[in-house]
């Protein structure tokens, strides 16, 4: 059974968060039972990013989320984090010994950039993009018939 936790922001953000973690899972990896993701919703440290994913290994992630986004924004930070769960848990984007070097899908990339199109130019942020809207869509289309 996967294993969700929360903490962190407020209890109504825990309880969203909970929420659109466990449809991501469902809908882009419904046949995994063993994962097991921490969301972390913070301030500190959060001045460049929605959101990182730690892949701690191919099975446990801690994902960090700003506590201080709000509607539509907080819910595609975490659906575009957890693209980044996907792709470790499938073993398509792995993190190497190598600073900046990551295999994405058996071809190595160096990590780094200087723009914001050479960030969405690397190949598994192109894919979170794309499918954070998606998520967000289905995510509401579940809700809304619940």
């Amino acid at each position: 059974m996967n294993i969700i936790g929360t903490w962190g922001g407020t209890k109504k953000q825990r309880e969203l968060a909970y929420e659109v973690v466990n449809h991501c899972i469902n809908v882009m990896m419904p046949r995994m039972r063993t994962l097991e993701v921490c969301i972390d919703l913070i301030s500190d440290g959060m001045e460049h990013a929605d959101g990182f994913c730690l892949a701690r290994t191919n099975r446990e992630f801690e994902v960090l989320i700003d506590k201080r986004l709000k509607g539509d924004d907080f819910i595609t930070a975490i659906t575009h984090e957890m693209v980044h769960v996907k792709q470790h848990a499938r073993g398509e984007l792995k993190d190497t010994n190598i600073l900046a070097l990551k295999k994405w899908k058996g071809d190595d990339y160096i990590a780094m950039y200087s723009t914001v199109d050479e960030y969405m130019e690397l190949p598994w942020e192109a894919e979170a993009y794309d499918l954070q809207e998606k998520l967000l869509e289905s995510f509401k289309e579940t809700r809304a018939s619940q």
